[in-house]
């Protein structure tokens, strides 16, 4: 079985080579595995704009239905809409040298689908994809330049004040290595996702995504990203880049006649544990 889905996780990563800029063919040095301690879950936030619902195009297949949108930044594009992505810069080449944790991967594989067929709710889509990504680029660019009350609306209040305080330990230089631009980011991948039923029987979805992502930070390696991805030399003047990884929880409610808002509920860089 986990032979299966190493295979399964090499293709997904094959894929990712097929079409990333920069990024190499996949080289295999045999499957590793990782279990990462579980985290603590914020159950309460703010309010975040809902994925939406979008009908199909005329060409009679299934399109993404959804696009994410939070509200506290209506004037930002969280979406996939024209103009919402900066045109790719120059990036070092990229190796795929390891496979995320095959056991983790089919597990949340199989509960996205039982999701996806009870509740509607693709979060394996395109869309959502998309929206996680630009959350991660905005939460991230907002705590670089310390304005932690643009955060309301999209972080939960009690993830506001962690990463406030989280930050404030790190030094200015530090502080701004945290914005990441969506072209820095290399790979995305759930690492948990469950449904929680309350005693008043109301259900929430909570999915914990891991980036890898390219940083210029000055600092010993990411075990999670150098066990996957090797990152080229820099062949001039410019800094050495490599792969880090941050850590964002997503929570919304499921009920019948709930608010179908999303809210980061946990906020997670490499470079807090450095400052540990």
């Amino acid at each position: 079985m986990q032979r299966i889905t190493s295979l399964a996780a090499c293709r997904e990563l094959g894929g990712l080579a097929a079409w990333s800029p920069g990024l190499c063919a996949w080289k295999k040095k045999g499957p590793t595995c990782s279990l990462q301690p579980a985290l603590n879950r914020q159950r309460t936030g703010g309010c975040v704009r809902p994925l939406t619902w979008e009908t199909g195009g005329a060409q009679g297949r299934r399109l993404c239905r959804r696009r994410v949108v939070f509200a506290g930044q209506r004037h930002r594009l969280f979406s996939s809409q024209p103009g919402a992505e900066e045109p790719p810069g120059r990036q070092p080449a990229i190796f795929v040298v390891g496979i995320p944790d095959p056991i983790t991967w089919i597990r949340c594989r199989v509960i996205i689908y039982l999701i996806d067929l009870y509740f509607q709710l693709d979060i394996s889509s395109e869309e959502f994809d998309k929206g996680v990504k630009q959350a991660l680029v905005h939460v991230s660019n907002m705590m670089s330049g310390g304005s932690y009350h643009r955060l309301v609306g999209i972080v939960s209040k009690e993830m506001i004040e962690y990463v406030e305080k989280r930050c404030s330990s790190l030094t200015e230089a530090k502080r701004q290595q945290l914005a990441i631009a969506m072209d820095d980011i290399v790979f995305v991948l759930p690492e948990d996702v469950s449904v929680v039923f309350d005693s008043n029987g109301r259900k929430f979805c909570h999915i914990t995504m891991r980036f890898w992502f390219l940083s210029t930070h000055e600092g010993p390696e990411d075990p999670e990203g150098t066990k996957i991805f090797r990152v080229a030399q820099s062949e001039d003047d410019s800094p050495q880049k490599k792969i880090v990884t941050a850590v964002y929880e997503f929570h919304r409610e499921l009920t019948s006649g709930a608010s179908p808002d999303w809210t980061v509920t946990t906020v997670w860089h490499w470079h807090w544990k450095m400052a540990e």
